[in-house]
């Protein structure tokens, strides 16, 4: 699964790519706080999500989300996550959905820790307050990576569910690109994945 899902979400990696790394072209403290504000914004819902999806494995959810570390470096950088604008907790229709929206989420994490060596250099007061989330994964992202892999292919017995495991990265692949494209600096509410996930039961 992690072949299909690069395969087929591989026209969207160079701008995913391309948003994270935005930060090292002029790395302030004004941009990095801006920059983790609208990860926050971003990714704490879609975590929420997973966690409100049934059928996710627990493991998964134990290891490889980062919201409350995310969190902790908005508190850090004196921006609360309670002053950032946040969608309702809500479920993906399926685990495939979910573990779909995962692996974007995740895949972000293979460029942390260049980045995170490089702001090191640049605002290492920052990043020794407020770099767990890009810290987090350091030397372990690769084999999270596995563990996720072999969830998604437990997961993927049939061909349906590999399709809609890919169609489900490739929206979130789009959602991210939205978001992360908007030329506002301060985090603001993102708009609405095309396939809304539904509400929590």
């Amino acid at each position: 699964m992690l072949n299909h899902l690069a395969q087929g979400t591989e026209a969207h990696h160079a701008a995913a790519d391309g948003d994270r790394l935005a930060i090292m072209e002029n790395p302030t403290i004004e941009r990095y706080r801006a920059f983790v504000g609208r990860i926050y914004c971003f990714e704490a819902p879609v975590e929420a999500a997973c966690i409100a999806t049934r059928g996710v494995p627990r493991g998964l959810l134990r290891t490889h989300l980062k919201t409350p570390r995310l969190a902790g470096d908005l508190e850090a950088l004196k921006l609360p996550p309670s002053d950032t604008a946040q969608l309702p907790g809500r479920a993906f229709d399926s685990p495939a959905e979910a573990l779909g929206w995962m692996w974007v989420l995740h895949r972000n994490t293979l460029l942390h820790g260049l980045i995170y060596r490089y702001l090191l250099g640049k605002l290492p007061d920052a990043m020794a307050t407020a770099g767990d989330y890009l810290s987090a994964f350091e030397g372990r992202a690769g084999a999270l990576m596995r563990e996720l892999g072999d969830a998604l292919d437990a997961t993927a017995r049939r061909n349906v569910v590999t399709q809609q495991m890919v169609g489900a990265a490739t929206a979130a692949f789009r959602m991210q690109r939205q978001w992360y494209g908007c030329a506002l600096l301060s985090p603001r509410r993102p708009p609405a994945p095309t396939r809304a996930p539904r509400q929590a039961a």
